[in-house]
């Protein structure tokens, strides 16, 4: 959907409902291939949400769509075709364990609290991640007193 200013809505990346929509989310993609990688996961997940930032700092994202995103991303880890892939992947997958535990009170991952808490840093340091996650993922630590 084309928001009234005629950039696309960034909620609705790949659900877009024209071609124009289409062809503006490609062209976005191609600036930063690593994050549009994720936004598809996300998508794939919960196209109401449509983008890795919505599904992640949501408070009303459904726990299990948070746990899906999180074994797509871990498999974006392992699988990018680019170093940036793997790295974003494995950004979101630790994103997706604090959403999980900050909005759900689960732990979806096997790490203990120390663990976490130095994945949960790698994630607020990357400047490539948006700004959104990083803030959600620092009110994670905090619950987990990191």
């Amino acid at each position: 959907m084309t928001e009234p200013n005629g950039t696309p809505d960034a909620h609705r990346p790949y659900g877009a409902e024209s071609l124009r929509d289409t062809l503006a989310w490609v062209l976005r993609s191609l600036d930063d291939p690593a994050t549009a990688a994720g936004d598809w996961i996300a998508y794939e997940v919960d196209d109401n949400r449509g983008t890795a930032v919505t599904l992640l700092t949501d408070p009303t994202t459904p726990l299990s769509r948070i746990r899906r995103a999180r074994v797509l991303w871990s498999a974006l880890r392992a699988e990018g075709e680019t170093a940036e892939e793997r790295t974003m992947g494995s950004r979101l997958a630790i994103a997706a364990a604090a959403a999980a535990l900050l909005f759900h009170g689960e732990r979806i991952t096997p790490h203990d609290d120390a663990a976490l808490d130095a994945a949960m840093r790698s994630v607020v340091a990357d400047e490539a991640v948006a700004a959104e996650i990083r803030t959600m993922v620092r009110m994670a630590q905090k619950k987990i007193g990191g």
